[in-house]
């Protein structure tokens, strides 16, 4: 009994300890955002130009204006929709390669030239060859999805090699079907692996749709207003652009949080 509540007290105050560095944190995150935004103030009164640096003031006016547009919501819609097509299209594609290539070499050789070169093109040429074979509406989410579907594909089958071999060799012993071990050995372990990227990677597809839309300037898309800003010189439209973008990022990584916690409830 006396042991059980020497541990009950320690667990106690192990919590507490991580609370009060995670409050520890959110204090300092918050102290530092203070401070930059402090010497961005400043160093904007200074340079006195709001086409080099707008004002905070002016931005967070831009800012307003931005979400009181009509077409806001739709700008916002349809670069996260692009975005979200591009990555789960790329995440079923990927998972579906990846085990074929788990399975059969060919398949395994086929792809390794062809995501090397996705990987090594920069991404602004990929922009441009898409602008010239695809219509300006389409251009964004094919750029997002051959950029994305190399990384994801990679993590899937990186996730099925490192399955434990000893596994595999007691699946085949007890002779388990090969839907039985895709299903209950193979994609637990690629979902281990996925839902930890699953926020970096789609945030890099909204940047990646959104570079997208700025030179192929579709109908409606967060890219497309950035360029409107920039032709008309207005500096701080393009920064309050930013912000929003940061907003979604954000959404996007407690997103994440709650899918991990769901997914692992084991670490709680």
């Amino acid at each position: 009994m006396k042991e059980f509540t020497l541990y009950k007290n320690n667990l106690k105050n192990n919590i507490k300890l991580v609370r009060n560095i995670l409050r520890g944190d959110k204090l300092e995150v918050t102290l530092s955002c203070v401070i930059l935004l402090f010497l961005w103030q400043i160093i904007a009164l200074l340079i006195k130009n709001d086409i080099y640096l707008p004002t905070v003031g002016n931005t967070l006016q831009s800012l307003t204006d931005i979400i009181l547009q009509e077409r806001f919501y739709l700008d916002v819609f349809f670069s996260i929709g692009r975005s979200l097509s591009s990555f789960l299209i790329s995440l079923l594609l990927a998972i579906i390669m990846g085990v074929l290539a788990c399975i059969n070499r060919v398949v395994r050789n086929f792809f390794k030239p062809l995501n090397t070169l996705a990987q090594s093109i920069p991404m602004m040429i990929l922009i441009v060859l898409t602008l010239i074979w695809f219509d300006k509406d389409n251009a964004p989410f094919i750029v997002g999805f051959m950029i994305t579907f190399p990384i994801l594909y990679e993590s899937v089958l990186g996730a099925i090699v490192d399955v434990d071999k000893g596994l595999i060799e007691m699946a085949n012993i007890y002779k388990i079907s090969l839907k039985d071990k895709i299903f209950k050995i193979y994609f637990p372990s690629i979902r281990f692996r996925l839902v930890s990227i699953i926020a970096p990677t789609i945030s890099l597809a909204l940047k990646i749709v959104i570079a997208g839309e700025v030179y192929g300037q579709p109908n409606y898309g967060i890219g497309t207003m950035i360029q409107v800003e920039k032709i008309n010189f207005n500096t701080s439209g393009i920064f309050a652009w930013l912000i929003i973008i940061v907003l979604i990022s954000i959404l996007l990584d407690i997103s994440q949080k709650k899918i991990l916690r769901s997914t692992f409830k084991w670490k709680r």
